[in-house]
């Protein structure tokens, strides 16, 4: 992928490929790579179109109790762009969440933006820098709190939940009976998966702290999925 973002000569990059056996034998390895090639170029073009020189940013930043520092990499002018070669996903949204908040506080004013495959899309709009540290003490907060207990925030599965039950237009959660039952079995589709897609339930260490799904853990799940990951959906401008 990032062979195509800096344009740089696929077939060499195949030839190594293929020469390290990393692909199917003969035609089908060329058949395999070519598809890949131009689901992989879709992307590449949409970071292009979008790409500017960046330099790293450093961080020191208080906030809740906590000093972060460090240094946020390729930050553009008008903001931060990221790029991956896979499907859209709560748990990615998230990260680049955390990105955009340290940004924008520390005085950034661009918008986030992260793209994947399939036109896959997560983006932020810029925020104050008193607004970005309100969202990250909360994160913080939810941090102290796993250190000492877990915390049942699956990204995937309440995920899913809030997406079916958020409102954007009018920023509510629908809790009526219909919205709530659709929410349910996406949530269940999430956790439980399919012949095709690993369920995120299946984790080991979900499972490590409950053998089977109750109800109880579910509404846990819910709630505090809602505290954390609700701003990803609210902010999201894709």
């Amino acid at each position: 992928m990032n062979a195509l973002v800096e344009q740089d000569d696929a077939e060499r990059l195949f030839r190594r490929f293929r020469a390290a056996g990393d692909l199917p034998y003969g035609a089908f390895g060329e058949i395999f790579w070519e598809t890949q090639c131009q689901e992989m170029q879709q992307l590449a073009d949409r970071v292009i179109a979008c790409r500017q020189p960046g330099q790293s940013m450093e961080i020191d930043l208080a906030c809740n109790g906590v000093q972060i520092t460090g240094w946020l990499p390729q930050v553009q002018p008008d903001g931060l762009l990221r790029w991956r070669p896979s499907l859209l996903s709560v748990a990615q949204g998230m990260q680049l969440w955390l990105e955009h908040l340290v940004y924008c506080a520390s005085g950034g004013n661009g918008e986030s933006r992260l793209f994947l495959r399939k036109d896959g899309e997560w983006r932020f709009p810029p925020l104050a820098a008193e607004q970005a540290l309100h969202y990250l003490s909360q994160l913080i907060e939810g941090y102290r709190e796993g250190m000492s207990a877990p915390l049942l925030v699956l990204p995937e599965s309440g995920g899913a939940w809030l997406k079916t039950c958020y409102d954007a237009q009018n920023d509510a959660m629908l809790d009526d009976d219909s919205t709530l039952q659709k929410a349910r079995t996406k949530f269940l589709q999430a956790y439980e998966g399919n012949m095709m897609v690993r369920g995120e339930g299946d984790d080991i260490w979900y499972q490590r702290l409950w053998r089977q799904l109750t109800p109880e853990t579910m509404e846990a799940i819910v709630e505090q999925s809602q505290r954390f990951l609700l701003p990803l959906f609210r902010f999201n401008q894709s």
